[in-house]
């Protein structure tokens, strides 16, 4: 009997060993599982921020594309502006050039003008002198 209570003390403290080993156990699976669950929600907020930094991405292709089309019609506007300022100096010279072959014909006119009225009263003075004479 003695033997029999010796066993079962053995038993109850291997049980008493095994309970605890269970509860240390479970507390340590319940710890996992926390940790489990943490490094999901982790992971599930990584990936919804890697998801906002494709979308990211993706604009900033779009953007960059956009910013690449603009500079590219800015060239071309810089181009077109260069050679309508070209154009333009060119029809300023032409203006000027006109406006002195005008200067120039205004004033070959003017002395063809005085000459014709010096010619005229010159004429008109031989007549007179003509017509006194007759």
């Amino acid at each position: 009997m003695r033997q029999l209570q010796q066993t079962l003390i053995v038993k109850q403290e291997d049980v008493t060993r095994l309970n605890q080993e269970g509860t240390r156990l479970v507390a340590d699976l319940s710890h996992a599982q926390k940790m489990l669950y943490d490094q999901q929600s982790a992971t599930r907020h990584i990936e919804q921020k890697l998801d906002t930094l494709q979308e990211t991405e993706q604009r900033c292709k779009r953007l960059e594309a956009q910013l690449n089309e603009k500079n590219a019609y800015i060239q071309e506007l810089k181009i077109q502006m260069d050679n309508d300022s070209r154009q333009t100096t060119e029809l300023s010279k032409q203006a000027h050039h006109l406006e002195l072959e005008l200067t120039v014909a205004n004033t070959k006119l003017e002395t063809q003008q005085a000459m014709t009225m010096e010619l005229r009263a010159y004429m008109e003075r031989q007549e007179t002198m003509t017509a006194g004479r007759q």
